[in-house]
């Protein structure tokens, strides 16, 4: 009898070492999307402030601010802007991921974050600003903007067939299927605007 508990005892603990062994011989992740069904973004709006006035103010606030002018035409109205290079995060949701490697390194966090981490991930954004005089006193502002966010899925190396990129625009998103998903998560990713560059102008108009 003492035979038989002793070996059933020994059975048990074998298989408990087992079971653990196998949980830490798995890569495992999970990847939950940003929510792509609250967008209610509008691309333009109108002032109750003259042409000039609203241009003025628009050229003060972006000439102090994360933004890089690339091109100003008073004009036509047409002025174009670049960011993005910093705090991805403010201007793009990717959702949030988190996963457990076999050599113990744990991640949890935006997806920006672990792509700008392990997979040299760079976002461009080009914004198109138009003014456009309506009368003596308002004007329309309208403004589109194109986002790319590239990664790289093998760290290190400059192979293209290992790049990925996310192209989307103001108030949209995009979809992709991403190399080699981690366990446990599923095969795609999505990355949308924030809006928050395009309300930061909006909100100087205001």
């Amino acid at each position: 009898m003492k035979k038989f508990l002793l070996s059933l005892v020994m059975a048990v603990l074998l298989s408990s070492c087992a079971v653990e062994v196998e949980k830490i011989r798995e890569n495992v992740g999970k990847y939950v999307p940003p929510n792509i069904d609250d967008t209610n973004f509008k691309n333009s709006a109108i002032t109750n402030k003259n042409f000039d006035e609203t241009w003025t103010s628009v050229i003060d606030f972006v000439s102090d601010s994360f933004f890089k002018i690339e091109n100003i035409e008073k004009d036509s109205g047409l002025l174009t802007l670049s960011f993005g290079s910093k705090e991805a995060e403010n201007f793009i949701d990717c959702g949030d991921f988190e996963y457990s490697l076999l050599t113990g390194q744990e991640f949890k966090g935006s997806y920006i974050d672990y792509t700008q981490r392990w997979l040299a991930a760079v976002l461009e954004a080009k914004m198109n600003i138009n003014i456009q005089k309506i009368d003596n006193e308002s004007t329309k502002i309208s403004i589109n903007t194109n986002y790319m966010f590239s990664t790289d899925h093998v760290y290190g190396y400059d192979d293209p067939n290992y790049d990925q990129t996310y192209s989307f625009v103001s108030g949209d998103y995009q979809t992709i299927n991403v190399i080699n998903p981690l366990n446990g998560t599923i095969p795609t990713r999505t990355c949308k605007s924030t809006n928050f560059a395009e309300n930061a102008i909006f909100n100087v108009i205001k």
